[in-house]
């Protein structure tokens, strides 16, 4: 039964690529990543820190199959997403972390990161909810996805949520308001 659900899905997410390169003529071979704009600014070395803090939280919930450390992951990227952070627990450490070993600050725009913990909040909310509902190998693989997308953050400063905005969200945004809220990348 659980197999037939994730081929379902799987095959969903391609009818929806498929249509939206039909009916919205998405360029697939884009030159450029947009990324989401604001006014607002952080420090990116805290937010790579907190990228490792999410590392080692989610691979817990991994190790131990517990939605209770997804959910507070969960609580966690809803902070970081809808508001500036200041009650969010990994932002905090990652502050204190960032301070004790003098790291130097960089400071890039907000939109990207909270676009980024957007993500982390929906897949953590699903595999909470997976592994509440016993669908274990599924919450691995949702759980890897946020690893390599943490991952990445963490080591790279390299954010998978650009190219997912450029993809996926920004097809379906007016070009008005496209153009007055996002930066290309030139590749």
């Amino acid at each position: 039964m659980t197999d037939k659900i994730f081929v379902l899905i799987s095959i969903n997410f391609i009818d929806f690529i498929y249509i939206c390169r039909l009916k919205r003529k998405i360029n697939m071979n884009r030159s450029s990543i947009t990324c989401p704009t604001s006014e607002e600014k952080i420090n990116e070395n805290v937010s790579r820190i907190a990228a490792f803090f999410v590392i080692a939280v989610a691979s817990l919930g991994i190790y131990f199959k517990s939605p209770l450390v997804f959910i507070a992951l969960t609580i966690d990227f809803f902070l970081r997403t809808f508001t500036k952070g200041k009650y969010s627990p990994l932002k905090y450490a990652s502050q204190k972390l960032s301070v004790y070993f003098r790291i130097p600050k960089s400071t890039v725009d907000a939109a990207p990161k909270k676009f980024a913990a957007g993500m982390g909040l929906v897949f953590s909310m699903i595999i909470a909810g997976l592994l509440y509902v016993q669908y274990g190998l599924y919450a691995d693989v949702l759980a890897t996805v946020i690893l390599i997308c943490a991952g990445l953050e963490g080591l790279k400063g390299f954010c998978l949520g650009c190219i997912i905005y450029t993809y996926i969200v920004l097809p379906f945004v007016s070009k008005e308001n496209s153009e007055q809220s996002t930066i290309s990348i030139n590749l």
